[in-house]
Parts: C-alpha cells; structure tokens; sequence
C-alpha cells in the first residue's frame, strides 16, 4: 500500500488545517496510514523527521513484519503504561495536537497527561483522505467482492426446504475462507420467513436462535468479505417458491429503485440525492413508508464508513469512491425485500463491483 504517499498527504492536510502534530490510535486509521491495526499509536509531527509508531511489547514482533518501514518502531515497555510513553513523547512537541477518534476516558487520560493541553478533534482530516479510495485499495476491495459473490452463490445453492439459517450461515463462512477471504466482514445475516422483516436479521438468543426455511418463505441474506483489511458488502432476497403478488410487488420496486438510484450514483452529486430518487420510485407503489433506513454507506478498511447515502447527508460524491446502494422494503410480521451491491463511483457513473444475479430470485422447491 501507498504509505508514504497517504503520510505526505496527511502532512499537507495538516498544514492547511494548522495542525502540527497528530495522534493515532484507530485501528483502520492504523491499517491506513502504518500498515498495521494495533494495539498501538501512530504519532504524525511536522517537527519530527519520521513518524514514530508506538507499540506495546505484544505487537512488537507483527510492526516490525508488518508496519510501514518509513517509521520509527517504539517498544513501549511493560514498565509504564502504554499512554504515559506516548504522552512523553508528545509533550515533547509543541503546537496544536489533534487525534482521531478516541473514548472519552482515553481522551481524558491524555489531556491530564498533557496538562490540560488543548486536543483537537481530527477524523475529518483523516476522512479526507478516506473517502477517496486509491487503485491498491480499489483493487483490494474488488477481490473481496469477488469472495462475496461465491459466498451468496454457496448460500443460494444450499437454499431448501428444512436447513436453518445458520446451516446456511455455515456455507457462508466456509466459503469465504475457501476463496481467500480473511474473515466475514460482519456477522452474517440470514433471515428467513417473518425474520426477513428485521432490517438486521433476529436477536440470537433463546427461540430465536435459528429457524428452518420453508416453502413459501422469503430468506433475506446479507454477507461481506474482507481481503488485505478491505470489505464488501452484498444483500440478496430469495424466494422459496411463490410467495404472492405483493412480495412480487415489493420485490420489483426495490429493484427499481436500486437501478434508478445507481443512475446518481457519479461524481459531483450530493449523496442525498440518490436516496430521494430511491425513495420516489418506492412511492409510486405506496412503498417509501417501509424503507426505513438510508441507501447506503461508504466502504473499505471498515464496513461502515463515510459517505453516508442518506436523507440528511450533505456530502457529495467523488470519483474513486466506493459505497453501498441497498433500499430495502420491510412489512412487519410477513417479510422484507433488501438488494444491496458494493458499488465504485466512476467518472461514467456507478460500477457495481459485486454481480451476483438480482434476478434469479426465485427458487423452484
């Protein structure tokens, strides 16, 4: 990955945001910038020659394979807490100081440590550079959308009257790893009959644990990948045999509404605007009451992300970008309707980069 290049950035941004030293310590901020998620810190300083990556005597051996080879590698110790070394160092370095985002009893910590010195918010410095994805990254992602679309074809295929959901969940996973995927970017949903009515599938606990799929039912399945610390994101809807006309119904404006919204999906739109034309196609069908949650989100090192493709946002598309279109259409005691696809913002428009068929969504049982 192109680390010096994002750290040469980051300096420039940090310049034009009058910012002269930078703490660290989210693990995708690390992956980004270090190479490597933690435990450990990453101090960015105008002042300093080279950024230096503090890390505990348990990640030492994984910086020193892993991280970016432009930085300086500090043991922290076992003789004093891993922050107070870090805070040394720091108030060592005058001027303004932001960090990325970090709990509040951490950033407590550091302020006592620093005496009341001022810390600066700086995620959105950091998403900046984000947001934009390069072509290493891109093509990261492209592999993990591939290993989602043999996951939703493992699943599609085990897809029958009397398995559970979590026997499907299970090819899922196997099929993740078998095609090279590190891990599930997220824990697999799959939801079946009036499960798929509940956006984030049903509550694991007690009875709810698992359910057989049967004839007639709806299995909405909702899967990701991560390869080289990069996600995708995919949600299909099945159909175990007929329904009914108004699944047909729902299941067709949902489409609709995804391909209208994917025609917006382009540099130089503000990203609410695609979620309108969603939601107007949906209307048309007396629909746009069930979509309850945003079109979509931004994707790479973590599964949500900046931008957000909703109602409310006001930010706007840019080329390079990658992000999820998934209207969804959810009636309460009966089933939901959610197709979703990762897809990359290009000057001509909006590339889908998972393919799995959003056709053959009815199974003959």
């Amino acid at each position: 990955m192109r680390y010096a290049e994002r750290l040469e950035k980051l300096a420039t941004l940090m310049r034009v945001h009058g910012i002269e030293n930078f703490l660290i310590t989210r693990g995708p901020n690390l992956l980004y910038f270090a190479g490597i998620d933690g435990p450990a810190a990453l101090v960015v300083s105008l002042k300093l020659e080279r950024p230096v990556l503090f890390v505990p005597p348990l990640s030492l051996h994984a910086a020193e394979e892993y991280a970016y080879s432009g930085l300086e590698i500090n043991n922290t110790g076992t003789n004093a807490r891993f922050e107070v070394v870090v805070a040394e160092t720091l108030s060592s370095l005058d001027g303004t100081l932001a960090v990325d985002d970090i709990d509040i009893d951490t950033y407590r910590l550091y302020s006592a440590l620093l005496r009341e010195r001022e810390i600066r918010q700086g995620s959105s410095v950091i998403w900046e550079l984000r947001e934009v994805k390069d072509e290493e990254e891109i093509q990261a992602i492209r592999k993990a959308c591939e290993v989602a679309d043999r996951a939703m074809r493992a699943a599609y295929e085990v897809l029958y009257p009397g398995i559970t959901e979590n026997e499907v969940k299970a090819e899922v996973l196997a099929e993740i790893h078998r095609s090279g995927g590190e891990r599930p970017a997220f824990d697999v949903i799959v939801a079946s009959g009036p499960r798929s009515a509940l956006p984030h599938g049903p509550l694991q606990r007690g009875g709810m644990r698992d359910r057989a799929l049967a004839r007639g039912d709806v299995v909405l399945i909702d899967l990701g990948a991560v390869v080289e610390g990069y996600h995708s994101d995919i949600t299909r809807t099945f159909a175990l045999g007929k329904v009914g006309e108004e699944f047909e119904t729902a299941y067709r404006y949902v489409l609709a509404a995804k391909e209208a919204a994917e025609q917006y999906i382009k540099p130089d739109t503000h990203c609410s605007y695609p979620d309108s034309v969603a939601r107007r196609k949906l209307e048309e069908a007396r629909l746009d009451q069930h979509f309850m949650h945003s079109l979509g989100h931004g994707v790479g090192l973590e599964i949500h992300e900046q931008p957000r493709m909703s109602p409310t946002s006001s930010e706007v598309l840019a080329a390079n970008m990658v992000v999820t279109c998934e209207p969804g259409v959810y009636i309460k005691g009966k089933w939901g309707v959610r197709l979703e696809d990762t897809v990359l913002v290009t000057e001509r428009g909006a590339e889908r980069l998972t393919t799995f068929s959003l056709h053959d969504y009815e199974i003959d049982v």
